[in-house]
């Protein structure tokens, strides 16, 4: 494969706006006639008037790039010392075979569906899914994916539901990739940009005024920092004192997050604002201890 058709599957899977124009800046190429003429020779790409720009014919192409597909999974890696390492493969990895790029098919399926979602985020492509629940049961539910998110083990994606539900439109979620089990794209649309920028777990984005802080003694601060916990964007140091225990934000979606923190490192972990929500959650931590004893 010529390294200008693998440029341009960079392309159409990079951040640019793959118009016509901007394709021809990005090859330094001299007339949009040129890019035309490169593209029809493609299989995977066609120019969608919709949206007016280029993009694939499926949400899962034939073909990605050596570079992409690194730049796209290397949040698999959690190790953040092995993270660093990675990175200096990644200055390189373009000189390793720059003629060469990864058939999908042979990927699993899992990448297959985060490349497909990655693809409808950047073309705001609206998703027909088929989405396997906590009881086993199926739902299906016309989508606009958000945000995709993974905490080293599990990908997931924020997704606002679309106007074609009849229920619940507009309403946003988390869907864990292992749980969704078909993709169909229904509509490409250019109306506003499907992509945000959020932090979130797998109960949802994070919101700036829902969080609690919390202090952790010297014994418990030092294991967070050895393993590197603070990473997670769940947490933003406030406070470190001399014998280095920490005062920290810990960002939350529901309850039962601060519960498990809480219950799983106490006395050394407590909480240190917003009175109501502190007793709430000591007198649920107080009843599942008093059930564990009388079970």
């Amino acid at each position: 494969m010529n390294e200008r058709t693998i440029e341009i599957y960079k392309a159409l899977y990079g951040s640019i706006e793959c118009t016509k124009e901007n394709l021809t800046n990005y090859l330094n190429l001299s007339s949009v006639k040129t890019v035309e003429n490169n593209i029809k020779e493609i299989e995977d790409i066609e120019y969608d008037i919709t949206i007016r720009k280029y993009r694939f014919k499926n949400l899962l192409p034939e073909y990605i790039p050596n570079e992409v597909f690194f730049d796209t999974f290397k949040d698999s890696i959690t190790n953040k010392l092995m993270k660093n390492d990675f990175a200096l493969l990644e200055k390189h990895i373009s000189s390793i075979n720059t003629k060469s790029m990864i058939h999908t098919s042979e990927l699993s399926n899992l990448a297959k569906k985060i490349i497909m979602f990655k693809n409808a985020i950047k073309n705001n492509c609206i998703l027909k899914v088929s989405y396997k629940k906590n009881d086993d049961t199926t739902e299906e539910k016309f989508i606009q994916p958000n945000t995709i998110y993974s905490n080293g083990f599990t990908y997931y994606c924020f997704v606002t539901y679309d106007k074609r539900n009849k229920e619940k439109a507009g309403e946003q979620r988390t869907f864990a990739f292992n749980g969704i089990l078909d993709i169909e794209a229904v509509e490409y649309t250019n109306n506003f940009p499907f992509s945000k920028e959020q932090k979130g777990n797998a109960f949802g984005s994070f919101k700036k005024d829902r969080f609690v802080v919390l202090h952790l003694n010297q014994k418990v601060a030092h294991f967070f920092k050895r393993e590197n916990l603070f990473s997670d964007d769940a947490f933003e140091l406030i406070d470190e004192e001399s014998n280095g225990s920490l005062t920290v934000k810990m960002y939350y979606n529901i309850d039962f997050e601060i519960e498990r923190i809480v219950q799983q490192w106490m006395p050394n972990i407590t909480i240190q604002n917003n009175l109501e929500l502190k007793n709430k959650v000591y007198k649920k931590i107080n009843d599942n201890l008093a059930q564990l004893l009388h079970s």
